[in-house]
């Protein structure tokens, strides 16, 4: 363990203040684990609490160890060379717990954090992280000299037996405390982690459509080295479902009313969290978003006054960019460019939400040479696809443009991108089955080839919960689609860290009453492996419907792929630059007479309603 010596510069004199005596040193040693774990737990908050408390023995100043949590609602196995431990088994409640997990990862910690409640952990977390020490719950006299502990710094209202105690009284001198400490080793914070502890209650809110997600938030927040903004705002479940396809239905206005406060509350939290932030010293270029879209609610943007969009009426938007720009107003009638990188860290169970994140922090180790480069395909990181959906089109389907001969927009300026960072960069469409003399795989067969690769672009249609893949050319006819849903997921199977972005409509929609999880495209490809993965809310597709083969949604399309491949941009800000770039290309070509009416160019839809599932600061270098 590396000992840390506080100096009084700047807000090195704040950091000493919050943790004692000027000049103190404070020793720890952390027996680091050696191989990753999976910690499973029952769905009870004070498990919750106890695996919260065990991010810092994996993610720390010392180094990093995968930490995998398991609710036992996901029976994928876990490939990676792992150990199993249960909260349970390290004692019956969080405070014998919590100092079994001590015991086992430290020899010796001098200076402790210690929480009351689970919100409380996922606030010191960072902290913790960063001073490689143990979080403890009630500790008692014989813990505290096992463990040698000189200085406890406390949230809540835990009395100190003979040790230092440094209080620090709610959410904002945790994150004040954590600016400190990071100032002191000559760092900033630029990394907001947005969570609903609430997620995991033990009476939950019966809205709660995807529980303890927001563990997720620990190793995140640890890793990253976040200040954790925490709230209750679980909104209306079916009121959301409803805004999520809203085709301008009678009675969304009163809908969209009613759940305007839930999203607000997100809102204002987020940018307070960022004006904090920035106002003490932190940069803030990051904002993560854990948890699924009931628990933390997507800001919806109300577009029926200035649009009528296609040729039907889409009233309300659901976006997550509107939580990361440092506005406070309301007015997102016209796209906003984010101040920050923002992406959702959600999928089908905190398994796979924190598997996600282990592929993404070692993304490294799966490369040729690396500790997991036996798990993934051979070559994974020098192939991409593109998957051309679309290429059966009739022109009736695809606009005038469109043809079955050639790639549909954007697949060629995809390829072209590729074609800059990978050695290999394929282009693929199924054959056509109304066809007798087509060849080649069908479109399942074809979808499930795209598995090995380390970057895929998939052009499709969309409507939740479901993408549909041209399988022949019957226009109109439905069956010109090869529907997917639960499907989508049983063909993928990606084993490499792989990156995804989806166009076609809907798909990224997660308001939708969908009868189980299994049938969410974006939480689908996740759960198989996926670690980013972009898709629109909305019909994005409309950019390609009328206009192909042009639009906004193409160009931001490959730029961000330009941003992410070629200029090794953090994937948040590579989608933010993407977006503002493709609005810049566009805005001045939406036809001045179609503004307030049916707009076929409706930039303002597409800009902000591209999700970006994963970490908004990983790098693909």
């Amino acid at each position: 363990m590396k000992r840390m010596k506080w100096i009084e510069v700047g807000w090195a004199v704040l950091a000493l203040a919050a943790v004692g005596a000027r000049g103190a040193e404070y020793r720890n040693e952390l027996k680091a684990p050696q191989k990753a774990l999976v910690l499973t737990l029952e769905r009870e908050q004070w498990q919750a609490l106890v695996a919260a408390c065990a991010a810092p023995a994996f993610y720390n100043s010392d180094g990093a160890v995968p930490l995998i949590y398991s609710d036992g609602t996901e029976g994928r196995e876990i490939a990676m060379p792992h150990d199993t431990m249960s909260v349970k088994d390290l004692g019956n409640d969080a405070a014998a717990a919590t100092a079994k997990l001590a015991a086992r990862y430290w020899t010796k910690a001098e200076r402790v954090f210690v929480v009351e409640t689970y919100e409380q952990a996922l606030w010191v977390t960072p902290s913790a992280a960063l001073l490689s020490a143990p979080i403890l719950v009630a500790p008692d006299k014989a813990t505290l000299n096992a463990l040698g502990v000189r200085q406890a710094v406390v949230v809540g209202a835990w009395k100190p037996v003979g040790a230092e105690a440094v209080r620090l009284a709610d959410k904002q001198a945790v994150w004040k405390h954590h600016l400190g400490l990071l100032a002191a080793q000559g760092k900033k914070c630029d990394y907001i982690v947005m969570t609903n502890p609430h997620d995991a209650d033990d009476k939950l809110n019966p809205n709660v459509q995807w529980p303890y997600l927001s563990l997720a938030a620990a190793p995140l927040a640890a890793y990253r080295q976040a200040i954790v903004q925490t709230g209750n705002y679980t909104g209306d479940r079916q009121r959301l479902h409803a805004l999520g396809v809203s085709l301008g239905d009678a009675g969304d206005r009163a809908r969209y009313e009613y759940v305007r406060p839930s999203m607000q509350r997100v809102k204002d939290e987020s940018y307070a969290a960022g004006k904090f932030l920035a106002d003490n010293g932190g940069d803030p270029k990051f904002l993560a978003m854990v948890g699924g879209s009931i628990e933390l609610p997507h800001y919806i943007i109300d577009l029926h006054t200035s649009y009528v969009y296609w040729n039907i009426s889409i009233d309300y938007v659901p976006a997550d960019t509107p939580y990361a720009t440092f506005r406070n107003d309301v007015d997102f009638k016209r796209f906003v460019k984010p101040d920050l990188g923002v992406g959702r860290i959600m999928a089908d169970s905190v398994q796979d939400a924190t598997m996600q994140l282990v592929k993404t922090f070692f993304r490294k180790e799966y490369l040729p040479g690396g500790k997991y480069a036996d798990l993934a395909p051979a070559g994974w990181e020098k192939k991409a696809v593109v998957y051309d959906g679309h290429r059966l089109n009739q022109p009736d389907e695809g606009g005038p443009d469109a043809s079955p001969n050639e790639p549909f927009h954007p697949a060629n300026e995809v390829l072209a991108e590729f074609a800059k960072a990978v050695p290999t960069a394929d282009y693929v469409f199924p054959r056509d089955e109304t066809k007798k003399d087509s060849k080649g795989p069908t479109a399942p067969e074809l979808f499930a080839a795209t598995s090995p690769y380390g970057f895929v672009q998939y052009l499709a249609h969309g409507d939740p919960p479901y993408m549909r893949i041209e399988a022949g050319r019957t226009g109109r006819d439905m069956k010109n689609y090869m529907a997917t849903g639960p499907e989508f997921r049983k063909q993928l199977n990606f084993q490499a860290p792989t990156v995804a972005y989806v166009i076609g409509c809907n798909v990224g929609c997660v308001l939708a009453p969908f009868k189980s999880n299994d049938e969410f495209l974006p939480t689908s490809a996740i759960h198989a492996g996926a670690m980013a993965f972009l898709a629109p809310n909305k019909c994005q597709a409309i950019c390609f419907w009328r206009f192909a083969p042009k639009g906004p949604g193409a160009d931001q399309c490959f730029l961000f792929w330009e941003n992410a491949l070629t200029k090794k941009m953090p994937l948040g800000l590579a989608l933010n630059e993407a977006k503002w770039q493709g609005y810049v290309n566009w805005k001045d070509r939406q036809f001045a007479g179609d503004r307030g009416k049916d707009s076929d160019n409706a930039i303002e839809v597409d800009m902000p309603s591209l999700v970006l599932f994963g970490d908004p600061a990983l790098r693909l270098d």
